[in-house]
C-alpha cells in the first residue's frame, strides 16, 4: 500500500512538471500586463478569455485540418479531440470535456512529443490552444504532410 501511495505520488509530480513550468518574476510580470493593459484596472476581464482572435491578432497563419489529436488536462484521462485549423503557435479543438480558459493541458500531435498548452479561449464546444512553444517551420510542415495538407497557405 505505502509503495504504491508513492508511486502515485512520484507519478503526479512529474506530471505537474511538465504541465506547469516555473516562471520568473518577470515573466509574470509581463503576462499580468498583457492581460492587464491599464495598470489601475485590476479587476477588469482578462482578454485571454474574449473569444477566438482575429486574423490579425495571431501571430502565424492557420492552416485548416480535419483531424484528430490527443489531449489531456493535468491528472486527468487522455481524450482524442477533433482539430480544425492548426498553426505553428497552436490549434483550435472540438470539446468533449469542460475547460476554462487559462487551463494547463497537454497536447499530443502525431509523431511529436507531448506539447504543453494553454486554453486561450473557449466558445461553446470549441477551444483554442497556445503551445508553449512554438512548433519549428520544419517540423510542422512534416505535420501537415503526416495530415494529409498540400501546403501551408
Amino acid at each position: 500500500m505505502h509503495l504504491k501511495r508513492r508511486i502515485a505520488e512520484s507519478r503526479l509530480r512529474r506530471v505537474r512538471a511538465r504541465t506547469i513550468p516555473p516562471l520568473t518574476q518577470a515573466q509574470v510580470e509581463a503576462h499580468v500586463r498583457r492581460l492587464f493593459p491599464k495598470a489601475a484596472a485590476p479587476t477588469a476581464t482578462p482578454r485571454i478569455s474574449a473569444g477566438p482572435y482575429t486574423d490579425a491578432q495571431r501571430r502565424s497563419p492557420r492552416v485548416s485540418v480535419s483531424v484528430e489529436i490527443g489531449v489531456r488536462k493535468a491528472g486527468c484521462f487522455n481524450f482524442q479531440l477533433a482539430a480544425f485549423d492548426v498553426s505553428t503557435d497552436g490549434c483550435k479543438v472540438e470539446l468533449v470535456e469542460a475547460v476554462d480558459a487559462g487551463e494547463r493541458v497537454i497536447v499530443r500531435l502525431p509523431a511529436l512529443e507531448p506539447l504543453g498548452a494553454d486554453v486561450v479561449w473557449v466558445r461553446g464546444t470549441h477551444a483554442g490552444l497556445r503551445f508553449d512553444r512554438p512548433l519549428h517551420p520544419a517540423v510542422f510542415d512534416q505535420l501537415l504532410d503526416r495530415f494529409g495538407v498540400c501546403c501551408a497557405a
